[in-house]
């Protein structure tokens, strides 16, 4: 008789098993959380990406042109976009010249610093953020659509206080 094949949440759960019966002191049930959280965000990271590559985006475009769009001023420094997507100077440097090409961020030179700039959201990125924003919110909410609403709503209280006090990349506090 063949057997049903198990998920890949069962495979996690056997794996760490395996980890528990060696180190008993093991925290697996802390331990499968933090792994089901780290998966769940790759998984909302690539529908995310799934929903850009027909645009011919990365994620990390989606991340500055969003990012950008979302200041008060429609600008912010390198180092700030690089920390808030995670990248490296180099490949931060890489994904802005991308944008500078298609004509949706400008390098502003600082007025008062000559050794820095900052990145701004032009008029035509305005227009390409909000060309894909109901595009991406579609792909949010497909990812969220196995929780109900108050689920949702207790993730998010969870996850708020989880984070309360830390220091998250995309801000300056």
């Amino acid at each position: 008789m063949e057997q049903e094949p198990i998920s890949a949440i069962e495979q996690l759960q056997k794996s760490l098993q395996v980890v528990k019966s060696r180190q008993p002191a093991f925290p697996i049930s802390d331990v499968l959380l933090c792994r089901l959280i780290h998966f769940s965000n790759r998984t909302m990271e690539q529908t995310a990406a799934d929903t850009l590559a027909p645009e011919g985006l990365l994620l990390s475009h989606w991340m500055v042109i969003a990012m950008l769009y979302g200041s008060a001023d429609f600008r912010r420094r390198p180092q700030e976009l690089s920390k808030a997507i995670g990248h490296s100077g180099p490949n931060t440097t890489k994904t802005t010249v991308f944008l500078i090409e298609k004509g949706w961020v400008a390098r502003i030179p600082d007025l008062d610093n000559r050794r820095s700039c900052w990145m701004e959201l032009t008029p035509a990125g305005r227009t390409q953020v909000e060309h894909l924003l109901p595009k991406m919110w579609n792909a949010y909410q497909l990812a969220l659509s196995p929780l109900t609403e108050p689920e949702k709503e207790t993730l998010t209280r969870l996850i708020n206080k989880m984070l309360t006090g830390k220091k998250l990349p995309c801000t300056n506090k």
